[in-house]
């Protein structure tokens, strides 16, 4: 568990240099990421209410690096419960994201 726990924290930190890549520099979500907070319980602040980072990346159309879609995928779904899986769907499926139908509802 806490291997994938680690795998999650890098992935978020790449999540963040993919952003850079087209100009959005998302600082609290890396002092958040990088910090030695549990990174299970930082995701599930973040996908329980709705920040200005999920709606950047829906704007510049880049929804795939949203916490709310990495936590949706098949390695990391283990590491959190049906309620906050089930929260980040509904937030992708709100915000119309194209490629829902590839991912498996909570």
């Amino acid at each position: 568990m806490e291997q994938l726990k680690r795998e999650l924290r890098e992935r978020y930190i790449s999540t963040y240099n993919e952003c850079k890549k087209f100009g959005y520099k998302p600082r609290i979500f890396l002092d958040m990421t990088v910090s030695n907070r549990d990174i299970v319980e930082t995701t599930r602040k973040l996908i329980h209410k709705p920040t200005t980072g999920f709606s950047t990346l829906h704007k510049k159309g880049r929804m795939d690096l949203s916490v709310e879609k990495i936590i949706l995928e098949p390695k990391f779904r283990e590491l959190f419960a049906r309620a906050d899986l089930q929260a980040a769907y509904n937030s992708l499926k709100e915000r119309g994201y194209p490629q829902l139908d590839q991912i498996e509802a909570p």
